[in-house]
């Protein structure tokens, strides 16, 4: 059995490995368009900022593919997957025969449709190959604009500032971290961020780039503002990798879709990861969660199905961490759920900056949002994850004073 795998980053390993514990046997491919070993994506932000060195961010050890007897395609872009023939064709004329096909093609950063978007001193932070010429065109101490204030672009924006930069964010929505957080948490984050010399821009876009020399020069916004600067980085949400399966049906804007077993239409090709439509944990609708842990645990369940077994995947439950110079949030589960049958138990402590927000529904904790004191972050999950009624635990989490010891007595 020959095994191919589009993408080698937390869905495509994962998957191989699985593979690989399930059938020690068979020949396993890992295709990828970068030429650089596996790496961990979270981690670019903390490599612009220099909180992380660049030998920090590899996944595995330099022998990792001839250890688990991978074949590893590096630097070779997929352009074509002939389902009818079970093969991959490859940028450079290579073609990849396979029994069983995964797709972890990723995702890629998505850029306004501005003028501008392709001058020199315009960036994203998705790949390492970003981050390595963002690091290279960075004008030391001048300034900078950021159009997108979600968990990429404020990481960036604190980079920036530790690095000497004047920055601006720019947000389309009313607040920062609009899908993540409501009013109160964001509040709390916007105050932080100007007293570290973010200028925060919210309710407005971008809507053109001008330039001097073929350098950026400065952003035009919707409200009429223009923000002067040398370098624009678009932290604006991803799209689902997927162009290269346009003969196969399986591209689709929201993402591949697959049934719980990882599997597509076509049965002998699976997806995973942040090029799939998943379904959401706790409503059991289709959703798109590009997060590292939903990736590892789709490639696990397509691996092991690949090999032979019945693994079905339950659904992504989102949640995000978010660090910023001890500025600690963690959010998951339906953050801003509407409807009358929702209860929420809000704590609020300005002075030590703590914030507690608990959504629940019918009895079951769905939404979690924690600023400052986040250390029982992994037992809401926990709890969440299960859908485990409150009236049956031994301590109830809606209450002030709860901790998790309580929970076992």
């Amino acid at each position: 059995m020959h095994y191919v795998i589009i993408g080698a980053s937390a869905a495509g390993l994962a998957a191989a490995e699985m593979l690989r514990q399930w059938d020690p046997a068979g020949a396993i491919t890992l295709i990828s368009d970068e030429p650089h070993p596996p790496y961990s994506r979270p981690l670019l932000t903390y490599l612009l900022s220099g909180e992380a060195r660049l030998d920090q961010v590899w996944l595995k050890a330099p022998d990792y593919f001839e250890q688990w007897r991978f074949e590893a395609r590096l630097g070779e872009r997929a352009v074509q997957v002939d389902a009818a023939g079970h093969e991959v064709r490859l940028q450079s004329g290579r073609v990849v025969p396979y029994d069983r096909l995964l797709i972890a093609s990723g995702a890629s950063p998505r850029l306004p449709a501005i003028p501008g978007n392709n001058l020199e001193g315009v960036f994203t932070l998705r790949t390492l190959a970003d981050w390595q010429r963002l690091d290279a065109g960075l004008p030391e101490g001048g300034r900078v604009a950021v159009v997108g204030a979600g968990p990429v672009g404020l990481k960036a924006a604190e980079a920036f500032v530790r690095r000497g930069c004047r920055v601006s964010l720019v947000e389309m929505e009313s607040q920062v971290l609009p899908r993540l957080v409501e009013g109160q948490a964001a509040d709390l984050l916007h105050r932080a961020l100007e007293e570290w010399g973010i200028e925060v821009f919210c309710n407005t876009a971008p809507l053109g780039i001008t330039a001097q020399q073929g350098r950026v020069r400065s952003l035009a916004l919707a409200d009429g503002r223009e923000l002067p600067t040398q370098a624009v980085l678009f932290a604006t949400g991803v799209t689902p990798n997927t162009a290269f399966l346009t003969e196969t049906a399986l591209a689709a804007a929201g993402g591949i879709a697959v049934n719980a077993r990882m599997q597509t239409a076509h049965p002998d090709i699976y997806a995973a990861g942040d090029c799939v439509q998943s379904v959401h944990l706790l409503t059991g609708k289709p959703a798109y969660v590009p997060i590292w842990p939903a990736a590892v645990a789709q490639g696990q369940v397509a691996g092991a199905n690949m090999a032979g077994a019945h693994r079905c995947y339950p659904g992504a439950l989102p949640q995000n961490s978010i660090s910023l110079r001890g500025f600690k949030i963690i959010t998951g589960g339906l953050v801003q759920p509407e409807g009358a049958d929702l209860e929420f138990v809000t704590e609020f402590d300005p002075h030590r900056v703590r914030y507690r927000r608990l959504a629940y529904k019918n009895g079951r904790l769905v939404g979690l949002t924690l600023v400052g004191r986040v250390e029982d972050a992994g037992i809401y999950f926990q709890i969440m994850g299960q859908q485990l009624p409150v009236g049956d635990l031994a301590a109830d989490p809606r209450g002030p004073d709860f901790h998790p010891g309580r929970l076992w007595g």
